[in-house]
């Protein structure tokens, strides 16, 4: 059964832009989930073992470097 998110999906384009590429392949290159470690090991330090005050710009960006530790954790399993 096609779904219509497949339908979507499938009509988008498989291209990846060269800064795209650099960013998979320094992930790759780099031991994804060795990467993702590291990330969360920055989002830990900078979250409950820092004096600076984290306003709400801080936490967005804490809250998006873990979200983005999470994708190269999946990728790593996925490799």
């Amino acid at each position: 059964m096609i779904t219509d998110h497949s339908k979507i999906k499938n009509n988008m384009p498989h291209q990846f832009t060269p800064a795209q590429l650099e960013l998979l392949e320094t992930i790759l290159f780099n031991g994804a989930s060795a990467m993702a470690d590291e990330f969360m090991l920055i989002h830990d330090i900078a979250l409950y073992h820092s004096d600076y005050t984290i306003d709400s710009k801080e936490k967005t960006a804490l809250f998006q470097l873990k979200q983005l530790a999470e994708i190269i954790e999946r990728i790593s399993e996925e490799v």
